[in-house]
């Protein structure tokens, strides 16, 4: 499953992120592989959305959002 099919509220695990640069950006806003993630919001055209994780927000474009691998929590 990619972080673009998560639905607004939902949270999930950071399991792989498929392109090299976005991992480094990723990192760089605090993003790590294993943190877990929230879908906060999705824009009103369905892109970009914003995800949290701990106290960091950031707003990423689905093409990115489908290039990260996520485990959905069970929780959800």
């Amino acid at each position: 499953m990619t972080l673009d099919e998560l639905k607004e509220n939902e949270s999930a695990r950071i399991v792989q992120i498929l392109d090299e640069q976005l991992e480094e950006s990723m990192l760089n806003m605090g993003f790590i592989v294993g943190e877990d993630v929230k879908l906060d919001r999705i824009a009103p055209l369905k892109d970009p959305i914003l995800i949290t994780s701990g106290l960091n927000y950031i707003s990423i474009r689905k093409e990115d959002a489908k290039k990260i691998l996520i485990e959905k929590n069970n929780a959800n």
